[in-house]
Parts: structure tokens; sequence; C-alpha cells
């Protein structure tokens, strides 16, 4: 979103707000309304957010990922505009015609945008009581893998586009001149050219920043790549390793991860000073009933500090979607369910209420209060105290969700 308010034009007065950190100012006057949200909960939340605004006047607006991949009938009763696509191309020429009186019920992007000539973020769009002191700064755009479960893959047609790194570093130092040193990279796989992350990690360690994102597990073969990630102030990089199943990871066309040189990998990213996220599915192919217990024991025994963990879940629009529609195996389409945990296919290898018993019951023993401690305690990765007590709140607000049913790392 400051993305998105830094190229808005100067007609307009742009206020940005996440329901999940501020309440909604449902009674100001908006002239628009632009919405976005993760798949499943998210959308189903904008869909209901989007109808409130429209009885208030509002033209409504709704784009990002799930809703360019969702099929527009779903959309369409809730909004008077629809954006497809990446919005660098599609949000400037729906402003235009809005400022022209030919607004258009459907933007579809036209071209890729450029990601060398993107603005610095508009962070003070936000109202930054409400926010923490993670800002987020965005280096790459996409992932060159074809996992069949993932939006981001078909969303950007596995492409992969990396800006340049003098830009990265700007946008660095506005996100620090608007209060914090701590910088999450929103990349969906920041590791995946090494050369690139050597000229823009090597440029990041004068600004003195702490830094956290996602990337793949190749990095732990590559000493010389992990040290020069922390000299440059990485802390915490998340993993999607999926699953301890290899059988399971041809499921999602995703063999290249190997479960038994797991450990080792883990070792050598932590003894660089790296603290350890994983994302793992449940209920793939190759999963029965033990993949609970083996999941676990792995967990611990790796000292994970943030697992997350996710029931598979079908996408509308991804490869993954079609094959299980094609094989009839998808029995519930209440959207508000597809947030990761709940089952709402038919699994091979167990029942869909074995599975989501399975997943919440080992949630709740991974996170509790017990295993928490076992897990962060003794954890070689280089954090200093303060960063060592995120990780632990991270936990508790974790094991807080679990409680309430809610899946972590959604909200």
């Amino acid at each position: 979103m400051p993305q998105l308010a830094a190229i808005t034009p100067d007609d307009f007065e742009v206020t940005c707000i996440s329901e999940t950190s501020e309440p909604i100012p449902w009674d100001e006057k908006w002239d628009i309304v632009g919405l976005t949200g993760m798949g499943g909960a998210g959308v189903i939340r904008a869909y209901q957010i989007g109808d409130e605004f429209r009885k208030r006047g509002a033209i409504v607006v709704m784009g990002g990922i799930a809703i360019s991949l969702f099929d527009d009938a779903m959309t369409k009763p809730h909004t008077d505009v629809i954006i497809k696509g990446e919005a660098e191309d599609t949000w400037p020429r729906f402003l235009r015609d809005y400022l022209n009186d030919e607004v258009k019920p459907v933007y579809t992007m036209e071209k890729v945008p450029d990601v060398t000539a993107f603005p610095p973020p508009s962070y003070d769009k936000f109202n930054a009581k409400y926010y923490g002191f993670w800002r987020p700064v965005q280096a790459t755009r996409g992932c060159p893998f074809p996992c069949t479960f993932c939006s981001i893959s078909e969303f950007f047609k596995r492409s992969y586009r990396k800006r340049p790194v003098d830009q990265v570093i700007r946008d660095v130092r506005t996100a620090k001149a608007h209060g914090s040193k701590y910088i999450t990279f929103i990349d969906d796989n920041i590791g995946v050219d090494f050369n690139y992350c050597k000229a823009l990690w090597t440029a990041l360690i004068p600004e003195k920043i702490i830094w956290a994102s996602q990337c793949s597990l190749q990095i732990a073969k590559e000493d010389e790549m992990l040290q020069l990630a922390y000299d440059s102030g990485c802390r915490i990089l998340s993993f999607g390793i999926e699953t301890v199943n290899e059988e399971s990871l041809t499921h999602i066309d995703k063999e290249w991860n190997d479960p038994k040189n797991y450990g080792t990998a883990f070792a050598n990213i932590k003894k660089h000073g790296i603290e350890i996220s994983t994302e793992m599915i449940l209920g793939l192919d190759g999963d029965d009933e033990t993949v609970f217990d083996r999941t676990f024991k792995f967990l611990m025994t790796h000292k994970i500090a943030l697992p997350r963990m996710y029931i598979l879940t079908p996408v509308p629009g991804t490869p993954m979607y079609n094959q299980l529609m094609d094989e009839g195996r998808i029995f519930d389409f209440d959207f508000k369910k597809y947030v990761g945990g709940s089952a709402v296919f038919h699994p091979k290898r167990m029942s869909a209420q074995t599975l989501q018993e399975g997943y919440w019951n080992l949630y709740r023993r991974l996170y509790s209060t017990k295993n928490i401690i076992k897990r962060l305690k003794g954890n070689p990765a280089g954090l200093n105290y303060f960063m060592r007590l995120f990780v632990f709140g991270t936990n508790m607000i974790y094991q807080n969700h679990i409680r309430r049913g809610i899946t972590p790392g959604i909200v």
C-alpha cells in the first residue's frame, strides 16, 4: 500500500489502513475506497467492507493477487471496479478515468510494470502509532519456481524481477527516516540470484539495519552468502520447506527440496547467526496420519523458532485448485475457510476430519508454553536481546491465535 500511495497523483489525498492494526474510519467521507486482501477469509472480509462503503456512497475498487486470480463473478457484486494484475499499471489508469468521469468496471494489466522506476514508498500515509517497528521494502518481485499450490507463482507467471540496488537502498533510507531500522523485505524469495544478493547485501552493510525476509533453502549451502546476509543485518529468514515427507513433494512440484538434509541446512544457517522460520503444508497426497507426530518431532528436534503450518488449501486460480477440482476432491466452497486452517478437500490417505483435527492438535502441542521455551532455549542464532524478545513475543501471539482457532501467520 505505501508503494501504491507513492504512485497516486497529487490530485488525490491518500490514507492507508490495515484493519488488523487499526480501526476502519467508517464515518469519514471517502470518494474512493481501494481494497485488497489475502485469499480466502481476507477476500471475504474485503467483500463485506466493500458492501458497507458502497452503501455510504464511495466508489469501491478491489485488486490484488487473490482478486486477480478469482473469477470476476465472485467479486462483481461487492465492488464497482476490479483491478487485475500488478497495480502500478492499472491503478493510475483507473484514477485518470475517475478524474475524467470515465470509470470502467474492470482494469486489466496491459504491461508488466518497470520495477526500475518505482518511487520511494509513502510510509507517511500510515498512522505510525498503529504499525510497530517493522517497515516493508521490496527488492525483488515474483518467484521462478513452479509450486502448484502457490498463488504467487501463478500471478507473476513464474517471473522474477530485480530492482536496482541503489533504489532499494533509497527505500531502506526512506523507511529509516520514517522511524525504524527494522526492515521486512516483502520479497517472495529474496535469495534466488546470489550475484544480485551479493551486491544488495554488501550495499546494506553501512545502513546498520536489522532485516528479515523469505528465501529458498539453497542458501544453506552458501557460507559466503550466509555470512554476508548476517553482516548486512539479516536475523530471520523464512523457508518454505513444506513437508518432512519426500513423497509429498511430488504433489506440489517441489522435488528439489531435500528433507533428508533439512537438519544440516538449518544447523549451518543458525551457525551463521540467522534465526529460522518455516512454512509447512499438511494434507499433501503422500501424508497419512503419521505426518503429525513426524512434523512435531522434526520441529522440536531442530528448535525451529517460528514454525508455521497450513492445511493444503486449493486457492482458486492455481494449478492445485484445478487439479483437485478435476479429481472431484473439493467439497467445501465456503471461501471464509480458505485460510489454511480448514480441510476443504478430501485428502488421499486420511479423512478431512482427521486432517483438520490432527493439524490443530499439532499446533497446540507445538505452541504450548513448555514447548515454546524448549524450541527457543539454547538457540545459536545471533539475535540481540530485543530480537529474542520479538521472537518470543511472536510465539506467544501465535499461541493466542491457536487457542482462538485463528491460523498463525494469516492475520
